[in-house]
């Protein structure tokens, strides 16, 4: 074998089955299309959902196409948020420890009621809990 032909096994099978393998433990997921559900969550109460299945009841067969794209279903699950709170609501990955996600949620200032939804993959052997802005991470 020819060093050139070598580095192109590589390039071709190797590396793409590294980006495909779902090597992120926690990464944010893009939604697209109407959600499937109306939103009457509760930020610090998450759905935990292991299946595509379980995806097009709550978010509608768009976003589990869209999903099923960005993620491996085998070793990750979809952690969903969904609330209504002001249009300055955030929710962000606060850490990342070996086997911790830990999510935190800033309420907004502003009066204007909207409705919010996020997603993340989630490797299935992590742990993960969402904390408010004045909450101290442990």
């Amino acid at each position: 074998m020819t060093i050139q032909k070598v580095m192109m096994e590589l390039i071709v099978f190797v590396i793409p089955l590294f980006f495909l393998s779902g090597d992120e433990r926690v990464q944010a997921l893009q939604l697209n299309g109407p959600l499937h559900s109306e939103i009457r969550g509760n930020v610090f109460k998450p759905q935990f959902l292991e299946s595509v299945k379980d995806v097009v009841k709550i978010l509608g067969s768009q976003s589990a196409v869209a999903i099923k794209q960005q993620m491996q279903f085998e070793t990750h699950g979809v952690l969903v948020f969904q609330w209504s709170g002001s249009g300055h609501d955030s929710l962000v990955i606060k850490t990342m420890n070996d086997n911790l996600a830990t999510f935190q949620y800033t309420r907004g200032r502003t009066r204007d009621l909207r409705q919010h939804i996020q997603a993340f993959a989630l490797d299935k052997r992590i742990v993960w809990k969402v904390i408010g802005s004045d909450e101290r991470d442990e």
